[in-house]
């Protein structure tokens, strides 16, 4: 009788999980302007059911299916730029709709669920994620045909069509990884690059809503005017910058940029505004503990900053990982490790 009941039981789940698939009916998220068509999750194989899993617990839609370019273009775009974001193949433009190779799902899906989500809180993730992100192949910018009297397209302004992510937009953001990374090349790298440049951007959107502040420990003991006369080259100088508690900064997009430079030099920030509590929020110097923190492992940071000579940076590295941590449920290490150790 037991064993009957538990049957019954399991079946009955996979009604309740798998229904929403058969479901033709577009759905609507609370606080969402896009639907989600044919219903949620989007297929029935086990990557499914763990993008169901994650809705569950973190409250984030993760797409992968019948996505548009209205979709894709929910935001302003920026006037006289002209860019439009599309995807898919290009035969698949005038479809309207790309849909993810199926090949290519258990990629996207195990980033989030080993990169991403076990290293954040639900509360966080669902007051900071976007309700839907899109996992989207061959993510890319087209000239926007504003129709004018020429009959000609308006140039995009961008050299590199080809766009890895896409934040910032009020109901959701894309992902994309080209063939070859999917298929190895650079692939832990590029990894790295994405989690970190997908989780600064949804830090900032905490940052700034003043969800996450800076404790008042970490600002003990810097000294910004000294921080304007500082040695940026010298180690021996009692002034040198690292002395000081002045990590190098490193720039929001982690090198994924047309110039791939990771690190900002602090030379080339002149204004303090960078640095002190309460200027800007979200480019501050506890920002850039923070981003140091998730970029490089604490074996990393040990052999970039030595702790024996410079132990200030060691001591705010500490107080940024611990209180983001037990404050936030944000794992910073975690972030930089990528897979938890346990995992790999």
């Amino acid at each position: 009788m037991k064993k009957h009941l538990l049957t019954t039981a399991i079946i009955l789940a996979s009604i309740v999980l798998f229904s929403a698939c058969n479901n033709e009916e577009e759905i609507t998220p609370s606080g969402n302007y896009s639907p989600i068509r044919g219903g949620f999750p989007q297929g029935i194989s086990q990557y499914d059911t763990t993008i169901y899993n994650i809705k569950q617990e973190y409250g984030v839609y993760l797409l992968y299916k019948d996505i548009t370019e209205e979709d894709l273009n929910r935001d302003w775009v920026s006037v006289g730029t002209g860019d439009i974001y599309v995807a898919g193949y290009e035969d698949e433009r005038e479809d309207r709709a790309w849909n993810l190779p199926e090949e290519h799902l258990p990629f996207y899906v195990n980033y989030f669920n080993n990169y991403i989500f076990p290293n954040i809180s639900a509360d966080f993730a669902k007051s900071s994620f976007p309700v839907k992100i899109y996992m989207i192949h061959n993510l890319r910018t087209e000239p926007r045909d504003f129709g004018d009297d020429s009959g000609e397209n308006v140039e995009g302004t961008t050299t590199d069509p080809y766009k890895t992510i896409k934040l910032g937009n009020f109901d959701n953001w894309a992902i994309s990884f080209k063939d070859e990374i999917i298929n190895g090349s650079d692939t832990e790298y590029i990894l790295k690059q994405q989690r970190c440049v997908f989780m600064i951007e949804a830090l900032k959107n905490a940052m700034d809503k003043g969800e996450i502040t800076s404790p008042d420990e970490f600002w003990t003991g810097f000294d910004f005017s000294e921080g304007k006369k500082m040695d940026h080259y010298d180690e021996s100088k009692a002034n040198y910058k690292w002395k000081l508690g002045f990590i190098d900064d490193i720039n929001d997009n982690f090198g994924t940029g047309p110039k791939k430079q990771l690190w900002r030099p602090l030379e080339t920030i002149v204004s303090c505004y960078y640095w002190e509590k309460g200027k800007y929020k979200e480019y501050n110097l506890f920002n850039a503990y923070i981003k140091n923190a998730m970029w490089l492992t604490p074996e990393e940071f040990e052999e970039k900053y030595p702790s024996n000579k410079f132990p200030m940076l060691t001591e705010k590295y500490e107080i940024t990982v611990k209180y983001m941590k037990e404050q936030y449920g944000i794992d910073l290490q975690g972030i930089a490790y990528g897979i938890k150790k346990e995992q790999q």
